[in-house]
């Protein structure tokens, strides 16, 4: 689907040529500020680059819709990173949220979630390889990336003790909207009037 894309001429808009048509997510990110997180996270998640980009036309709100089953650790924490540094205000929405895309969603400023949204936490896993040696550095990591998980939970508002937040994922731990809530990792269920508004925040 693509929309028009206009360029002011003397101070009024005009129609650029149609193969300068801008594609629906494009044209979501320029008008409304909003980015999309789909799929599995990585370094080359291009939402993370374009976070700063927008942040450095001005401080409007940003908004980012969330479908995702988690990723990569290292790639996860440097975009909250990138959140909570930015001027700009981050406004998250969650559709689907696993694993280290939950982080993500905990991080805006304002949490949304869709009324039939997922919302699933649990401990950071990965496979080992190699000698005893290595599996001691590699174990060692992996108490680094549970305990900098559950800081950052803990910062976004999630009220439950390191204790009892270890207990909680130690396996799958599934969520409906009203539970991710009352845990602290939303703010809110949005509606038809709030989706409006949403769109439009500045």
């Amino acid at each position: 689907m693509f929309y028009p894309r206009t360029t002011n001429l003397k101070k009024e808009e005009h129609l650029v040529n149609e193969e300068q048509m801008v594609g629906v997510r494009e044209h979501l990110t320029q008008r409304h500020r909003v980015l999309f997180l789909t799929g599995a996270i990585t370094g080359e998640t291009e939402s993370h680059n374009t976070l700063m980009a927008l942040d450095s036309i001005n401080h409007d709100p940003i908004k980012i819709i969330i479908t995702s089953p988690g990723g990569d650790l290292d790639s996860t924490f440097l975009f909250y990173d990138t959140i909570r540094l930015l001027r700009s205000p981050v406004i998250t929405l969650g559709r689907y949220c696993a694993s280290a895309a939950v982080l993500l969603l905990a991080a805006g400023k304002k949490r949304y979630l869709m009324p039939h949204a997922k919302v699933m936490l649990h401990l950071p896993s990965g496979q080992m390889g190699g000698d005893a040696r290595d599996w001691e550095i590699q174990h060692a990591e992996m108490k680094k990336y549970k305990a900098r998980m559950i800081e950052i939970l803990t910062e976004c508002g999630v009220n439950r003790t390191n204790d009892q937040l270890l207990s909680d994922i130690d396996r799958d731990f599934w969520l409906e909207p009203a539970q991710a809530i009352e845990y602290g990792l939303a703010d809110q269920v949005i509606d038809k009037v709030t989706f409006g508004k949403w769109m439009e925040m500045k």
